[in-house]
């Protein structure tokens, strides 16, 4: 009976998981009046999914208006299918670090959460609160590698993360897998960019050190026609460049800077002669106003305890030790 119960219990559980897999029943003063699960049927779209991760893709709707959501493996992944999945023509929005929006619609991420608000536009408080409402929210940090992305002359929401095969040969074809070599725990983002000489796509590679980096920088210029630059960790590529002057000039934009945290306090600095005899007096002086205290107090003592015993200074006896020497 207890086992049965026991089941009944897990499975009552999971069915919580999987009706707030994404979106709540209850959505700040809104209730949920409809949920359906999204299946992705176009092939290549489901394998790159499968590559980020995804754990729950979801529809729901709220009254007027519906949201759509997915949930991924983790704040990484969620940003590359923010990137991939951002619609066309909306502009920024403040809402969130990384969100756009349009005149009646919200897209943003949230954590490892990708959210679509169709047909309304949430208020920054209500964005706010969402840490409260999503289940199995991931707010871990996001990759560093978008802030060594030159930002001049970048066409906006051009820009894709890459983290496998499948999004390379969907978003840089030119790039041979065996060349990003995705198996030493490599990432990779790519943008489009404006020069005189027409577009060109830069792609960022990035090692987990310097010397995989330089490995993999051999591999790179195998390209025919790539233009390549190692900067750290990172193998910076363009491999159909419009002009070979346009594509050196966006390639020197990319420098790496590693950033050194250090908690620990400075040593105080050496005492010069002069300090230190200044301090060897003042101790000393310390030390003999501590000796006359002392004193005063032991004495301070004696005579207050002579005059509770009515004594005076001749009756107060004292003992000696003749230590000299016997005859």
């Amino acid at each position: 009976m207890s086992r049965r119960l026991a089941g009944l219990a897990i499975l009552a559980f999971h069915s919580l998981l999987l009706k707030a897999a994404v979106w709540p029943e209850q959505l700040w003063e809104n209730k949920r009046t409809a949920l359906r699960t999204l299946t992705v049927t176009d092939p290549a779209e489901r394998a790159l999914f499968e590559e980020y991760g995804l754990e729950a893709a979801e529809e729901a709707t709220y009254g007027t208006w519906r949201g759509v959501g997915f949930r991924l493996k983790d704040p990484t992944s969620a940003y590359a299918v923010f990137q991939w999945k951002r619609p066309a023509a909306a502009r920024p929005s403040t809402l969130e670090k990384y969100a756009v929006q349009t005149a009646d619609r919200a897209f943003l991420l949230k954590g490892n959460f990708v959210l679509d608000f169709v047909g309304r536009i949430p208020t920054q408080q209500e964005v706010d609160i969402l840490h409260i409402q999503l289940a199995r929210l991931d707010q871990s940090a996001l990759p560093p590698l978008p802030k060594f992305m030159p930002s001049n002359g970048l066409i906006a929401g051009s820009e894709r993360y890459m983290i496998g095969p499948v999004g390379l040969e969907q978003f840089a074809p030119k790039v041979p897998p065996a060349a990003a070599a995705f198996s030493m725990e490599a990432e990779a983002y790519q943008a489009r960019f404006q020069t005189p000489k027409g577009d060109a796509s830069l792609a960022l590679f990035y090692y987990p050190n310097p010397q995989i980096a330089r490995d993999r920088l051999a591999e790179f210029q195998k390209i025919p026609g790539a233009a390549v630059k190692r900067t750290g960790p990172i193998v910076a590529v363009i491999t159909q460049p419009p002009d070979a002057d346009e594509a050196e000039k966006l390639l020197a934009k990319v420098n790496y800077q590693a950033t050194i945290t250090w908690n620990e306090k400075p040593p105080k600095p050496e005492l010069g002669a002069a300090e230190f005899l200044l301090g060897v007096f003042v101790n000393i002086g310390l030390l003999a106003l501590g000796a006359v205290l002392c004193g005063a107090a032991y004495a301070g003592f004696r005579i207050a305890w002579r005059r509770v015993r009515g004594r005076s200074e001749d009756e107060e006896s004292m003992l000696t030790l003749d230590l000299g020497e016997r005859r």
